[in-house]
């Protein structure tokens, strides 16, 4: 048996509810419906940039570069010149500065995937680059490169590996098709692995091979 006092507080909230004015909901919906949509799309920009998509290894103990950058170019403009420096390998219309090295397109997941053979044929590094439009036609890139034997120290490499497909010729590269600035990079290493600039455009593979080559 239900108590008389709180039969009559139920029915006085009821009332309550009943009785909001009409004009309350019409008036707070639409402000509703901005505040859940601002939300959800913050909720998905934080998902979707919430971890990178990086290549495996199957090494314990490798080294690895993520990149995180802006390009002033349309994605579409981007991944054109990517796949146009890798393409450009076979008619000599691109080459890889860094030690000559040899890309290949691959599968690996994200926007677009390569693995890179060291001009010396002896190192295999894979990449995958994620591409997000952004406001004002611009495209953030996300780009990560892992070694694929036991490495700690890479000399730039794993770096290189990655800003040589979509430099412009501000960096001192050579575009194929389109030519765009980069801006607002930040990276994040993996097993000490370095930042040098100045290594990318160098026709030796020294000093990893010959870091890897003491090891043995």
């Amino acid at each position: 048996m239900v108590c008389p006092r709180l039969k009559a507080a139920a029915r006085g909230s009821r009332l309550l509810v009943v009785r909001r004015p009409a004009h309350w909901l019409v008036a707070e919906q639409p402000q509703m419906r901005v505040a859940m949509r601002t939300m959800l799309l913050a909720f998905l920009a934080g998902v979707a940039q919430a971890e990178m998509v990086c290549p495996e290894t199957k090494a314990l103990v490798a080294c690895g570069m993520q990149i995180t950058a802006t390009a002033e170019a349309s994605c579409d403009d981007v991944l054109a010149e990517m796949k146009a420096r890798v393409a450009g390998q076979l008619d000599s219309s691109w080459d890889d500065p860094h030690n000559h090295g040899n890309y290949t397109v691959e599968s690996y997941g994200g926007s677009f995937s390569t693995s890179r053979i060291t001009g010396d044929g002896k190192f295999l590094d894979k990449q995958v680059f994620t591409l997000t439009p952004t406001v004002g036609g611009h495209c953030t890139i996300e780009a990560c490169s892992r070694s694929q034997v036991f490495s700690i120290l890479d000399f730039g490499t794993n770096y290189c590996n990655l800003k040589m497909l979509y430099c412009g010729s501000r960096d001192g590269c050579k575009p194929v098709l389109h030519d765009f600035e980069v801006q607002d990079e930040t990276t994040e290493e993996f097993s000490q692995a370095s930042v040098e600039p100045s290594s990318c455009f160098s026709d030796s593979v020294f000093p990893m091979g010959a870091f890897f080559a003491a090891m043995a």
